[in-house]
């Protein structure tokens, strides 16, 4: 069965990148309302063209594509979800148009080729090559594409909320994310969840002098600081509470310690010299099952050349914390709230956006078919991992539904998704085809 199947993946794949480059050629940034909608209709007429019934859902934002071809109602049904819509770009920094895409190397070079175009595509080829080698789908196959993943997928949570019947499934299978650093196929069992703020504090009327005013008035920039401060010591968040929720399973513990890891290789390609763990053995232990609060830029005050003595009269800061499964973000979200009212009541906490933590269980029988569907495509062993050290909403998924929710990274662990250059390696490509479709071969089985 996977020879032949394969063989014909293979022989059509001009025609496939053929697909991927239309797709990739349309620019869908949504958190800039840049080609999203026009996106949206393309990824319907590529549904249709590769042989499944299609429609657009309508949300308060961007529309969801939906796509199915049910063979029979006896049978399984997989749903496999992914998103249109990629981060915006700075054309200065890429080697290339990242619109126009091009093969360099090995690799497909366009912005949205990894996140999210070229691992979503795999499914709609995979289902159509399956159907071309025998006859037609063995199991019943579902598609949901959403155009705000990048921005919040207010639209997505929206629809889910509706309990629709399109979600009607035995198992949800997404594809994004990067495969493990030793490029073996990947799964993961869930992923961490995220909430983000920022904290803004306004003091004076505008920024006076430090000299003529230091001491008795309040400085913007150092109240900030000591609000950021009281939150976290020795990477430890001190939120009461924050804990409390936190389900670590010994299942996930197992597969941590059997992650395959080369220290020394991450050290040289982020140019550090040292890890901020007492350990380097700890190194996905901190990174998978540990949560974390993250400064990811504060402005305030002059940083330009030379001296301004100044008392800065506004200070902000924006913040993402990583959750783990059981913690909820809403909640979280309003503990900080609280804390900070009683340290500082001028300071103005920002909820900017958040995805629940998700959590499979790893011995969900399903996940068998993906292992098999994988070691089969790729010739190597599956690397496991418990959870996705970033986040997706897929999690908003388990808030409907209890099937098994599986994510499958087809993309090279280099792809540089949301930075300049992004690519995906041709081989990626075709291999998670190959994933794709043996497992909607053997899926039944």
């Amino acid at each position: 069965m996977y020879e032949s199947l394969y063989e014909s993946i293979e022989s059509t794949m001009d025609q496939s990148l053929t697909t991927l480059f239309e797709l990739l050629e349309q620019p869908s940034i949504s958190s800039q309302n840049v080609g999203v909608v026009d996106c949206a209709e393309i990824v319907q007429s590529m549904l249709v063209d590769h042989g499944l019934n299609a429609h657009r859902i309508s949300t308060s934002s961007y529309p969801l594509v939906y796509g199915e071809k049910i063979v029979d109602d006896s049978k399984p049904t997989v749903l496999f979800y992914g998103h249109y819509d990629v981060q915006p770009v700075v054309e200065s920094e890429w080697d290339s148009d990242p619109f126009e895409p091009e093969i360099r190397d090995g690799a497909i070079y366009a912005r949205g080729s990894g996140d999210n175009k070229g691992q979503f595509l795999s499914h709609i080829l995979a289902a159509e090559a399956v159907e071309r080698t025998m006859g037609t789908l063995p199991v019943n196959m579902k598609i949901l594409l959403e155009g705000e993943e990048e921005n919040g997928s207010t639209g997505l949570v929206e629809f889910l909320e509706t309990d629709p019947d399109e979600i009607d499934c035995d198992l949800i299978y997404v594809a994004d994310g990067s495969m493990h650093d030793s490029r073996r196929p990947t799964i993961i069992y869930g992923c961490r969840g995220m909430l983000g703020l920022e904290l803004t504090l306004q003091t004076t009327t505008s920024h006076i002098h430090s000299g003529n005013f230091g001491g008795p008035v309040p400085n913007a920039a150092n109240k900030l600081l000591s609000v950021i401060s009281s939150l976290y010591q020795d990477k430890r968040i001190l939120i009461p509470g924050f804990y409390d929720d936190i389900e670590i399973t010994s299942a996930h513990r197992s597969l941590v310690d059997e992650i395959p890891v080369d220290t020394d290789s991450i050290k040289d390609e982020l140019g550090i010299q040292t890890f901020d763990i007492d350990d380097d053995d700890e190194y996905y232990r901190e990174l998978l099952i540990e949560p974390t609060l993250n400064i990811n830029g504060i402005q305030t005050g002059y940083v330009g050349d030379g001296m301004k003595t100044i008392i800065p009269n506004s200070a902000s800061a924006k913040i993402d914390i990583r959750l783990l499964p059981n913690q909820q973000p809403d909640k979280i979200y309003q503990d900080i709230v609280h804390f900070i009212a009683d340290i500082n009541p001028d300071v103005e906490v920002s909820k900017l956006g958040s995805f629940p933590p998700l959590a499979e269980n790893p011995e969900t029988p399903t996940a068998e078919s993906v292992v098999r569907s994988l070691e089969t495509a790729w010739g190597l062993d599956v690397v496991e991992i418990p959870m996705l050290p970033g986040s997706l909403p897929a999690g908003y998924f388990k808030r409907v539904t209890d099937v098994p929710i599986l994510v499958v990274p087809y993309a090279n662990p280099d792809q540089n998704n949301h930075g300049p250059n992004e690519h995906l390696d041709t081989v990626c490509f075709t291999n998670g085809i190959k994933t794709s479709a043996g497992f909607l071969a053997q899926f039944n089985q």
